[in-house]
């Protein structure tokens, strides 16, 4: 770590993780007009409860919406999804839980 990566913070070195950013600027998706038959992914990372929470959406997502939901639960530790495109082939929309 370099010098210029941390703060001294209170007589403690912080490392400061800002920097370039290294990702291309994307347009967002159109929203949907809809989710009455609408097809959504639900995407559980294994976060902490995320299940709980995820699968309830996905119930409302059914029962008050008509959604086609699809219940994604895959490992992928922090990386970026290597089944992305895949979701996006057979998903109108996909919800994500990243945090706890």
């Amino acid at each position: 770590m370099t010098q210029s990566q941390t703060r001294t913070i209170g007589g403690v070195a912080v490392y400061v993780p800002t920097g370039a950013i290294e990702t291309e600027a994307h347009v967002l998706a159109t929203r949907l007009s809809t989710l009455r038959g609408a097809r959504i992914g639900v995407l559980d990372n294994h976060k902490e409860f995320a299940d709980i929470v995820l699968r309830g959406i996905a119930e409302k997502l059914q029962s008050e919406h008509g959604a086609q939901v699809t219940f994604w639960r895959k490992d992928y530790l922090g990386k970026p999804s290597p089944f992305a495109k895949e979701m996006a082939a057979g998903c109108d929309a996909v919800i994500n839980g990243v945090g706890h």
